[in-house]
């Protein structure tokens, strides 16, 4: 298995998406299609990539407003 289809694999199971090898393999959870765990995986990682950019930049602004930068 390469390095990147591990990583996808980890990062797939660590939000919650039940994926496999290829869609006959059945994951631990409800199988669906690898290609709608492929867009929902990066629907949510596009989410929390925004929440995280989102907090940076309240802290940043407060921290502005703040004077302590």
């Amino acid at each position: 298995m390469s390095g990147q289809r591990r990583f996808l694999r980890v990062w797939a199971r660590t939000v919650g998406m039940p994926i496999g090898l290829n869609d006959e393999d059945k994951p631990e959870f409800l199988p669906i299609a690898q290609t709608d765990v492929k867009k929902a995986l990066l629907f949510r990682t596009f989410w929390i990539v925004l929440h995280v950019v989102t907090c940076v930049l309240i802290i940043a602004g407060n921290g502005r407003v703040l004077s302590w930068w």
